[in-house]
């Protein structure tokens, strides 16, 4: 099994929002955009290249889809999977601070410092591919840049768009605003700060709290909202949305304005959620959640999604960097764990066809710690299980799904008290998915074991897609354990000679994790080397 990637090509990687003559990166937009910009079949072919985006060359590494890279971080910071390998950082991303036995017996990670300690060292351009936070940040500053240029372009006199050219312009305004919106959503919930450009091709230093970047998400995501209501569903929208969306993230499932707009106030609602602790959630706060959510996906509805093209060859995934060909057998970087695996309930048809086990399971891989083990190894699609591929089939969603806005809505009323009307869209996700579960709603369940049925559901219902460091940080579980933080009775694969009494062979043993994770990245000193921060900036960058 592919372990370590050999490219030939060795190219300084430097973050998306330096200066131009910093980067070293293909350009597929050559020779230069604004000649290309002036027709339709230009404006698509640019609209479609802001995924292309996601790839670049990685020191050491070669060609890479680096939003893969942010997305494998989300699912092992939140403990749904997790990496063993130092590639990109991963192993030191997947770092917990302790693990204690039944027994007492502590064990602290072979590397005996917590994992900001571990991350702050590898946070330099010299650190190449180990440097964890570069990957989100450059990707999402890089679909900036395109977007940007997409919107200047749509302003050149020189455009020349037949037929109902305002709603055309409409669709490919909507788009690049969308992924704006989208890029600024995921370094605010991200990162401790970051610069708001809207500029083609220039930048600046005048670095803002990560508070303000989710403001400017949703000043983007709002004025998508309005591009949205004046634009119409014709056979001229549906021609351009077959051509700006890749074919294989499933373009003939065309998303209607109506179907985007849900996915607006879907993000919102996450970008809400995702980036405020239970503890400090108002009351307004929950209502806010279900007056978007009541907006958002609906279960009928076609969404943006990321998937791979039969052949392996024409997409962003560059034959591995997607999430369920990472946990496929064939390329295995990520594993499930044992912490998501426990949250399936008995009869539970999603594990039954999900997984199956290990003939021998994994035990504190290459000697890296105790998080890093599993039974359980997940099925092919295409032999009909749900979260692995070895053919390049699934597909997961870009943002938002109906799984995620329904579940948004079932803890907003949970939490404020409605009970029974949050445990139905707990029961009517585990329907959509074909759980098989009996229906929890009218079994006389309180809040606090409602909860629990709603947290188990979440973290299988959107498993790989993305929500799983956002739900372990709000909820408090990645905090030092002196402060709250952590999570009791986590199976843990335990060599037997380290139990109480010694035991043959490795055993799954309840443990207490203790995570210690920081809640935001710092801004990577790949960018501030290239991107000096104004003198009147205040705002922290570093932790």
């Amino acid at each position: 099994m592919k372990r370590y990637l050999i490219y030939i090509i060795l190219i300084v990687f430097i973050a998306g929002a330096c200066k131009k003559s910093s980067l070293e990166l293909n350009d597929p937009n050559k020779p230069i955009p604004e000649q290309s910009l002036i027709t339709e079949a230009g404006l698509k072919n640019f609209s479609l290249g802001i995924l292309q985006k996601m790839m670049a060359n990685v020191p050491d590494e070669g060609l890479t889809n680096i939003f893969h890279i942010a997305l494998n971080n989300h699912s092992i910071l939140g403990d749904e999977a997790y990496t063993p390998y130092g590639n990109y950082g991963f192993r030191w991303v997947d770092q917990v601070y302790k693990i204690t036995l039944p027994n007492g017996t502590v064990i602290t990670n072979p590397n005996g410092v917590d994992q900001k300690t571990q991350l702050k060292g590898f946070d330099s351009r010299d650190a190449g591919e180990r440097n964890a936070f570069q990957y989100e940040w450059s990707s999402c500053y890089y679909i900036i840049a395109q977007a940007n240029q997409l919107l200047t372009a749509l302003d050149n006199p020189a455009l020349n768009l037949s037929g109902d050219a305002a709603n055309k312009k409409n669709v490919f305004k909507a788009w690049a605003l969308w992924w704006k919106g989208y890029a600024y959503s995921r370094i605010g919930s991200m990162y401790l700060a970051g610069v708001i450009t809207n500029e083609a091709g220039k930048t600046n230093g005048d670095f803002v709290d990560h508070t303000a970047i989710l403001a400017e998400a949703n000043k983007n995501l709002n004025d998508c909202l309005t591009t949205l209501n004046a634009t119409t569903a014709t056979d001229e929208y549906t021609d351009i949305m077959k051509g700006i969306v890749a074919s294989f993230n499933d373009k003939n499932d065309v998303v209607t304005p109506d179907m985007w707009k849900r996915q607006i106030y879907s993000l919102q609602a996450r970008n809400l959620m995702a980036n405020k602790k239970v503890t400090d959630m108002t009351a307004a706060d929950w209502q806010q959640i279900i007056t978007l959510a009541d907006q958002g996906i609906q279960a009928t509805d076609n969404i943006f999604r990321f998937g791979m093209d039969p052949s392996g060859t024409n997409d962003v995934s560059l034959g591995q960097f997607h999430p369920y060909y990472y946990l496929g057998e064939v390329v295995q970087f990520s594993f499930v764990s044992e912490r998501l695996i426990q949250e399936f309930k008995p009869g539970d048809n999603r594990f039954k066809i999900g997984f199956k086990p290990f003939s021998v399971p994994k035990v504190n891989e290459r000697g890296r710690g105790l998080q890093f083990g599993t039974r359980w190894n997940p099925v092919f699609i295409e032999d009909g299980g749900l979260y692995a591929t070895g053919n390049n089939a699934g597909l997961v969603p870009w943002a938002c799904s109906y799984e995620e806005n329904a579940l948004m809505k079932a803890e907003a009323l949970i939490r404020t008290g409605s009970i029974e009307p949050g445990l139905q869209l707990v029961d009517a996700v585990r329907d959509f998915q074909h759980s098989g579960l009996a229906h929890v709603a009218g079994t006389g369940l309180n809040a606090a074991q409602a909860l629990e049925e709603f947290r188990r559901e979440r973290r299988v219902a959107l498993f790989l897609w993305g929500t799983a460091f956002y739900d372990a940080r709000r909820w408090g579980v990645t905090k030092p354990a002196s402060e709250g933080g952590g999570r009791a009775n986590a199976i843990v694969i335990v060599p037997g000679n380290l139990l109480t009494p010694p035991q043959t062979g490795s055993v799954p043993t309840p443990c207490f994790i203790e995570y210690n994770y920081m809640d935001y990245w710092s801004v990577p000193q790949n960018e501030i080397d290239f991107n000096t921060p104004a003198g009147s900036v205040s705002t922290p960058l570093k932790n």
